[in-house]
């Protein structure tokens, strides 16, 4: 699908992969994945995986792209709120926190 440039969805979009590209710790190959993503017509708050949070929403591109690359965590974390932090569960391919996974 060729997506409209000028449509708000998609500035949106690049709007929102900026402001994370200026945030966010990436490494070049996760820059261009996520571009291009975001270029496709995609919402950033989405992966093509269908990897979701603890909350059955879904974990935004990058996240996600980590995960699927066998990375789920590192310095990067360090944007989420303080006390938010969460484990990624591979039983469950979704993030929960740590008391919901010491049941």
């Amino acid at each position: 699908m060729k997506y409209q440039k000028k449509s708000l969805d998609y500035q949106l979009n690049m709007e929102a992969f900026h402001e994370m590209d200026e945030h966010i710790p990436m490494i070049k190959s996760e820059r261009d994945a996520l571009r291009s993503w975001v270029k496709q017509g995609h919402d950033i708050d989405s992966n093509p995986w269908n990897l979701t949070d603890n909350l059955d929403g879904p974990l935004n591109y990058l996240h996600a792209y980590r995960i699927k690359n066998g990375y789920p965590s590192g310095p990067w974390d360090d944007w989420e709120r303080p006390g938010d932090r969460r484990c990624w569960d591979l039983s469950r391919k979704s993030f929960y926190t740590k008391e919901e996974l010491d049941f």
